[in-house]
């Protein structure tokens, strides 16, 4: 309630100031976005707001994400959605966030001094107990058949230059009361103050997110937090051991000057994918894709180098029978198929920054990156889809699950070396 003069009771507006305080430690904290949002709709809650539902939404930058959705419920529900891209082109009934999002955009395009010197928060209301909207937005007629009474919708625009582009990246936030009479109009006031805090506590968490996404989708996890955290020095290395794979689409060359880019680079995912996925499930990291293959490691670290030789051979057989797979459907279809060569290795690496001053590499560098890249030449040669070292045997310490492929020459090393594949 209000007090006779219209303002927030005195409980409520000092609640609200310490919301405030709290928005602003967790934009500087970089919160988790979940929390934050959960957090805000707490805050108003706890400070008197009669708060009944709150939504977030949020673009992002995924892979396989546009965007994501947080739901906040007075009686305990939270809920998360994720949107796939294309998701907000398709949106076919009418909706008040999708709506406010075109009229932000309009107002960006065709003002965006005279937005950005006001309040770049777009505000749309809708009194649900006098039906507005109701008819108009299913989302408004399920709420408000539900109970509810108000409706807040706030579009957030993200910026990157201190202009106000139309709007390609933000966040939306709405919320809802059911109290009879709805918000009051200081209520509206206060909310729409908090609003671009909550906004800027938001947007750190969506980027930091964001950060590491991006980080992790191309460099791979542990190298993405390790830059992330600032390892950014060239000449900054650390000795590792580590099983070494290196893994080769055989056949690809010549397929890629035979099919249309579309088909080949479609293909080139789908194998891809089937020889990364099993790395990365099995404690690996894919270092980098190089053209139609792979280097990937698999620290040995404080574990056991035994247990960790068997998840980077458990990872090597199955991508082997998911490109077998892929292969059958393929050929079932009348496509082209490629097949994988894959090795394993063991040794001690570089495992660091290199590169020039303005320009880095965060990979692996050695004789044994080099001696694992010759192992996999050998497959063509010996007839196998696997060559194996005698070190990985040996670090394995399980023998009985290897046959011998005699000593190789290895291109590049003087002593020959002997090599085993799969019993």
């Amino acid at each position: 309630m209000t007090d006779k003069a219209g303002a927030l009771p005195a409980a409520t507006a000092a609640a609200l100031a310490g919301l405030r305080r709290w928005l602003g430690n967790q934009a500087l904290m970089a919160g988790v976005v979940q929390d934050v949002a959960c957090g805000f709709a707490d805050g108003l809650l706890a400070a008197g707001i009669p708060l009944w539902r709150a939504y977030l939404s949020a673009t992002t930058l995924h892979p396989e994400m546009e965007a994501f959705g947080l739901l906040w419920t007075r009686d305990g529900g939270r809920e998360r959605e994720e949107y796939s891209h294309g998701s907000w082109g398709q949106i076919s009934s009418p909706s008040p966030i999708y709506e406010a999002v075109l009229a932000a955009r309009e107002a960006a395009a065709t003002d965006p001094a005279g937005a950005q010197a006001e309040d770049i928060v777009r505000l749309t209301r809708y009194r649900l107990e006098r039906g507005e909207g109701v008819d108009r937005y299913p989302i408004l007629a399920e709420i408000h058949a539900a109970g509810a009474t108000d409706y807040l919708c706030f579009i957030l625009p993200f910026s990157f230059d201190g202009t106000l582009h139309p709007l390609r990246t933000g966040a939306s936030v709405t919320l809802a009361t059911d109290r009879p009479g709805g918000f009051t109009a200081a209520e509206v006031q206060a909310i729409s103050d908090l609003i671009p805090g909550f906004g800027a506590a938001i947007r750190i968490g969506v980027d930091l997110a964001a950060f590491r996404t991006v980080l992790g989708t191309y460099l791979g996890r542990d190298v993405g937090r390790r830059v992330l955290h600032g390892e950014i020095r060239r000449g900054s290395v650390e000795t590792i051991s580590a099983a070494i794979l290196v893994g080769d689409l055989r056949g690809f060359t010549a397929l890629a000057d035979a099919l249309p880019q579309d088909q080949l680079v479609s293909m080139l995912d789908d194998y891809l994918d089937a020889l990364a996925t099993p790395v990365e499930g099995h404690g690996g990291q894919v270092l980098k894709f190089m053209g139609d293959g792979l280097l990937a490691t698999f620290a040995f670290a404080e574990g056991d180098p035994a247990e960790t030789c068997g998840q980077a051979l458990a990872a090597a057989v199955e991508a082997l029978d998911r490109i077998a797979a892929i292969n059958l459907r393929r050929a079932a279809e009348g496509v082209p198929v490629m097949t994988l060569d894959v090795a394993l290795h063991v040794g001690d690496v570089l495992y660091g920054n290199v590169g020039s001053g303005q320009r880095l590499d965060f990979t692996i560098i050695g004789p044994a990156v080099n001696e694992a890249a010759r192992l996999e030449n050998l497959c063509g040669v010996l007839g196998v889809p696997m060559v194996v070292s005698r070190r990985f045997v040996e670090a394995l310490a399980a023998p009985e699950r290897f046959r011998c492929l005699g000593l190789q020459t290895l291109r590049g090393v003087r002593v020959p070396v002997e090599v085993f594949t799969p019993a």
